[in-house]
């Protein structure tokens, strides 16, 4: 059996960053089932790559899982600024974790996650942010079970 390992994938030259956007759209389609209100772009996960490549380890980071030459997990955190009426603070953002179905609770999404959560204290953020969608309740405990709460609903009509 692959052992499985966990890795930051900090230039745009990796090879894994060729392998994400297969995993991102497979992630949509889950999120589509969980009440995504808008639908990927054509191409949507190839040009969601490019835009992260370009600011690996600078303005974010991306974390892969892997068992042997297979792509199962990525998660994705960027760092933002609350506005200024809001103190103008350093905030991380955590915008993708997912793992292939048969390779879930295996500790790699909360080991992935650990990954970004070391980043941000390095760059000294005041707190972290997500959103998970509504009918995403495995999600939803998840992230409870690392320390989030829910501050804010978001809708969209349309």
């Amino acid at each position: 059996m692959d052992t499985m390992t966990i890795r930051v994938v900090d230039h745009a030259q990796d090879p894994a960053l060729a392998r994400v956007p297969a995993l991102f759209e497979e992630m949509h389609r889950e999120m589509a089932g969980q009440g995504m209100g808008l639908s990927l772009a054509e191409g949507g996960g190839v040009r969601w790559c490019e835009g992260v490549a370009r600011g690996l380890e600078r303005f974010g980071r991306l974390v892969v899982a892997e068992r042997g030459n297979e792509l199962i997990g990525f998660a994705h955190g960027a760092l933002k600024l609350a506005p200024e009426h809001l103190g103008g603070v350093r905030l991380g953002h955590i915008s993708h974790v997912h793992v292939l179905r048969d390779a879930r609770g295996s500790g790699l999404g909360r080991a992935m996650v650990e990954l970004l959560h070391t980043w941000f204290q390095e760059r000294e953020v005041a707190s972290i942010e997500l959103q998970v969608l509504a009918g995403n309740e495995a999600g939803q405990a998840f992230w409870r079970s690392l320390g989030y709460r829910v501050e804010l609903l978001q809708l969209r009509k349309g």
